[in-house]
């Protein structure tokens, strides 16, 4: 696996992984069916899980700062 794959997942058969995207779109083929696929996006990858911890960093530090 290099810097450059993406994560992707196919419509049709369900297959979800890291592939090379191809140059001039940037779509990649499924490997188990074939299907052109489009590269999820930041938000659905990491992007909640990253709101959710950042949220409850902030929870933590506000109720440790304003502690009696």
């Amino acid at each position: 696996m290099s810097w450059h794959d993406k994560s992707y997942e196919c419509p049709v058969c369900g297959w979800q992984g890291m592939l090379e995207p191809t140059p001039p779109l940037g779509d990649a083929t499924c490997p188990d069916c074939g299907t052109l696929m489009q590269p999820r996006s930041w938000r659905d990858t990491w992007g909640v899980t990253l709101v959710i911890l950042g949220f409850v960093v902030i929870v933590v530090l506000f109720v440790s700062y304003f502690r009696e």
